[in-house]
């Protein structure tokens, strides 16, 4: 993706995690392939892999078709864009997990009580952006 703007507090597009979505489907499909090797009745080990896949394929439905589209974050606020909907506002909550792979955090929404999840790996962002969201995060609990 292309890098957008160089001040803080910008709008960064976010797309898929292709790499981490093909890490996933291959974990799924060894845990499949592990829910046939137990000792258990034939029944019960096609359940255990139908399962598997199903978690499997909405992870990685998860990671090719964020529920995030462009992120901006200024000191502790946060503003989450979402395809065909309305933007979310609200305040980062707690540490974010910062890390040269993966960022995460929790968010409280301004409409709502309980506190949500973000993650977002470093393929899903250009390198500059990333380098900026990292940067911010880890400021925004300085005064």
């Amino acid at each position: 993706m292309p890098a957008t703007s160089a001040r803080p507090g910008a709008d960064w597009p976010v797309g898929p995690a292709r790499g981490a979505a093909l890490v996933v489907s291959g974990l799924s499909l060894l845990a499949c392939l592990a829910a046939f090797a137990n000792g258990s009745p034939f029944f019960i080990r096609l359940f255990l892999a139908c399962l598997v896949a199903v978690v499997g394929g909405f992870a990685v439905l998860r990671l090719l078709r964020p529920t995030v589209s462009g992120l901006t974050v200024t000191g502790r606020r946060v503003r989450l864009d979402r395809p065909g909907r309305q933007p979310r506002t609200g305040e980062v909550v707690g540490l974010p997990f910062v890390s040269p792979l993966y960022v995460g955090f929790r968010w409280r929404p301004d409409t709502t009580r309980l506190p949500r999840a973000v993650g977002l790996f470093r393929e899903q962002m250009s390198e500059s952006d990333f380098r900026r969201l990292c940067a911010e995060l880890r400021q925004g609990d300085e005064p």
